[in-house]
Protein backbone atom coordinates (compact mmCIF):
# COMPACT_ATOMS: atom_id res chain seq x y z
CA UNK A 1 0.00 0.00 0.00
CA UNK A 2 1.27 3.41 -0.90
CA UNK A 3 2.44 5.65 1.90
CA UNK A 4 1.43 9.28 1.58
CA UNK A 5 1.75 12.25 3.88
CA UNK A 6 -1.62 12.65 5.69
CA UNK A 7 -1.44 16.45 5.67
CA UNK A 8 -0.84 16.36 1.91
CA UNK A 9 -4.03 14.31 1.41
CA UNK A 10 -5.98 17.11 3.13
CA UNK A 11 -4.21 19.99 1.36
CA UNK A 12 -4.51 18.44 -2.11
CA UNK A 13 -8.17 17.70 -1.44
CA UNK A 14 -8.86 21.33 -0.58
CA UNK A 15 -6.73 22.78 -3.40
CA UNK A 16 -8.38 20.62 -6.07
CA UNK A 17 -11.90 21.23 -4.75
CA UNK A 18 -11.98 17.64 -3.46
CA UNK A 19 -11.32 15.99 -6.83
CA UNK A 20 -8.11 14.58 -5.32
CA UNK A 21 -10.15 13.22 -2.42
CA UNK A 22 -12.25 11.14 -4.81
CA UNK A 23 -9.10 9.88 -6.54
CA UNK A 24 -7.51 9.09 -3.15
CA UNK A 25 -10.64 7.20 -2.05
CA UNK A 26 -10.64 5.14 -5.26
CA UNK A 27 -6.92 4.31 -5.06
CA UNK A 28 -7.07 3.49 -1.36
CA UNK A 29 -10.00 1.13 -1.84
CA UNK A 30 -8.13 -0.54 -4.71
CA UNK A 31 -5.02 -0.99 -2.56
CA UNK A 32 -7.00 -2.36 0.39
CA UNK A 33 -8.84 -4.74 -1.94
CA UNK A 34 -5.57 -6.05 -3.34
CA UNK A 35 -4.01 -6.51 0.10
CA UNK A 36 -6.96 -7.84 2.13
CA UNK A 37 -8.87 -9.47 -0.72
CA UNK A 38 -12.09 -7.90 0.58
CA UNK A 39 -14.31 -5.22 -0.86
CA UNK A 40 -15.44 -3.94 -4.25
CA UNK A 41 -12.87 -3.05 -6.88
CA UNK A 42 -12.53 -1.79 -10.42
CA UNK A 43 -15.37 -0.40 -12.50
CA UNK A 44 -17.96 -1.48 -9.90
CA UNK A 45 -16.25 0.61 -7.24
CA UNK A 46 -15.91 3.59 -9.58
CA UNK A 47 -19.57 3.43 -10.64
CA UNK A 48 -20.79 3.18 -7.05
CA UNK A 49 -18.68 6.23 -6.17
CA UNK A 50 -20.17 8.34 -8.94
CA UNK A 51 -23.89 7.49 -8.65
CA UNK A 52 -25.70 10.05 -6.47
CA UNK A 53 -27.30 8.75 -3.24
CA UNK A 54 -25.72 5.31 -3.78
CA UNK A 55 -22.29 6.86 -3.22
CA UNK A 56 -23.39 8.25 0.15
CA UNK A 57 -24.61 4.84 1.33
CA UNK A 58 -21.44 3.18 0.02
CA UNK A 59 -19.24 5.83 1.67
CA UNK A 60 -20.89 5.17 5.05
CA UNK A 61 -20.37 1.42 4.56
CA UNK A 62 -16.74 1.99 3.53
CA UNK A 63 -16.02 4.23 6.53
CA UNK A 64 -17.44 1.60 8.87
CA UNK A 65 -15.42 -1.29 7.39
CA UNK A 66 -12.07 0.32 6.50
CA UNK A 67 -10.89 0.25 10.11
CA UNK A 68 -11.36 -3.54 10.34
CA UNK A 69 -9.63 -4.14 7.03
CA UNK A 70 -6.64 -2.02 7.99
CA UNK A 71 -6.40 -3.70 11.40
CA UNK A 72 -6.37 -7.05 9.61
CA UNK A 73 -3.51 -5.86 7.43
CA UNK A 74 -1.45 -4.93 10.48
CA UNK A 75 -2.39 -1.34 11.29
CA UNK A 76 -2.77 -0.29 14.88
CA UNK A 77 -5.98 -1.63 16.34
CA UNK A 78 -8.66 0.81 17.28
CA UNK A 79 -12.29 1.23 16.47
CA UNK A 80 -12.38 4.74 15.01
CA UNK A 81 -15.23 4.18 12.59
CA UNK A 82 -17.61 6.21 14.75
CA UNK A 83 -15.24 9.20 14.72
CA UNK A 84 -14.83 8.82 10.94
CA UNK A 85 -18.58 8.68 10.48
CA UNK A 86 -19.28 11.63 12.78
CA UNK A 87 -16.68 13.84 11.06
CA UNK A 88 -18.02 12.81 7.66
CA UNK A 89 -21.60 13.66 8.62
CA UNK A 90 -20.59 17.21 9.53
CA UNK A 91 -18.78 17.61 6.21
CA UNK A 92 -15.20 17.07 7.35
CA UNK A 93 -14.59 13.69 5.69
CA UNK A 94 -12.04 14.75 3.08
CA UNK A 95 -10.34 17.25 5.38
CA UNK A 96 -9.93 15.09 8.52
CA UNK A 97 -11.09 11.51 7.92
CA UNK A 98 -9.06 10.72 4.81
CA UNK A 99 -5.80 11.97 6.40
CA UNK A 100 -6.59 9.94 9.55
CA UNK A 101 -7.11 6.82 7.44
CA UNK A 102 -3.92 7.56 5.50
CA UNK A 103 -1.96 7.86 8.75
CA UNK A 104 -3.30 4.46 9.75
CA UNK A 105 -2.30 3.03 6.37
CA UNK A 106 1.21 4.40 6.86
CA UNK A 107 1.58 2.26 10.01
CA UNK A 108 1.12 -0.91 7.97
CA UNK A 109 4.27 -0.67 5.87
CA UNK A 110 4.78 -2.24 2.50
CA UNK A 111 3.56 -5.66 1.50
CA UNK A 112 7.11 -6.74 0.70
CA UNK A 113 8.24 -6.01 4.26
CA UNK A 114 5.37 -8.08 5.70
CA UNK A 115 5.78 -10.93 3.25
CA UNK A 116 3.06 -11.13 0.66
CA UNK A 117 0.70 -14.12 0.80
CA UNK A 118 -1.57 -15.52 -1.87
CA UNK A 119 -5.00 -14.01 -2.41
CA UNK A 120 -6.73 -17.21 -1.22
CA UNK A 121 -4.78 -17.22 2.03
CA UNK A 122 -5.62 -13.56 2.62
CA UNK A 123 -9.30 -14.22 1.94
CA UNK A 124 -9.37 -17.11 4.40
CA UNK A 125 -7.49 -15.12 7.03
CA UNK A 126 -9.86 -12.17 6.64
CA UNK A 127 -12.93 -14.40 6.91
CA UNK A 128 -11.53 -15.97 10.10
CA UNK A 129 -10.71 -12.51 11.43
CA UNK A 130 -14.30 -11.35 10.89
CA UNK A 131 -15.73 -14.51 12.48
CA UNK A 132 -13.51 -14.08 15.54
CA UNK A 133 -14.65 -10.47 15.97
CA UNK A 134 -18.31 -11.47 15.57
CA UNK A 135 -17.96 -14.10 18.30
CA UNK A 136 -16.35 -11.56 20.66
CA UNK A 137 -19.23 -9.13 20.11
CA UNK A 138 -21.84 -11.79 20.88
CA UNK A 139 -20.32 -12.73 24.22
Amino acid sequence: MKERKPWLVAVLGICTLFVYSIIWWYKTQRDVKEEAAAGIMGIGHLMIMLVPVVNIVYYIYWICTIDNRLSFLGATKGNRWFVYLLLSLIGMGAIFVFPMIQAKINTIGTAEARGKTTADARTNKYAKYLNTNDKKKRV
